[in-house]
């Protein structure tokens, strides 16, 4: 039986379609759990500072523990608050309490745990944890 499967590979199309597949990797961040890829995203990057999309669909900024959460998101091109009031966290780009950016925040949370100092903390004091 000869198999016709030619459908992987076709033509010169590939190159462009992967690099259109790589760019729209990370184009959906919109859920709690895209938030959590983004997140796990970041920790695993090489420059947790890079503003590329392609390097980190979201950046850390600033993190203050159970108050604020200060981040860049690379595809809108710009930093997004996520504010915490009693426990609970607001993104107050989106107006929602389950966006992306939430998602990220309360993993950077669950990292540091819920020291309550209220310090600021950037990146590198993050990292050190």
């Amino acid at each position: 039986m000869e198999d016709n499967n030619n459908s992987e590979h076709s033509g010169g199309d590939s190159d462009a379609n992967s690099k259109y597949k790589d760019e729209n990797k990370f184009s959906k961040c919109e859920t709690l759990d895209e938030g959590t890829f983004a997140f796990m995203h970041w920790m695993n990057s090489e420059d947790k500072k890079s503003l590329s999309f392609t390097d980190n669909p979201i950046v850390l900024l600033k993190f203050v523990n159970d108050k604020h959460t200060i981040l860049y998101d690379t595809k809108r091109r710009t930093e997004i608050d996520v504010e915490i009031s009693k426990g609970v966290p607001f993104c107050r780009y989106c107006k929602e309490y389950d966006c992306a950016h939430v998602g990220f925040a309360v993993c950077i949370e669950q990292l540091c745990g819920h020291h309550r100092t209220g310090k600021e903390q950037t990146v590198e004091d993050i990292l050190e944890v």
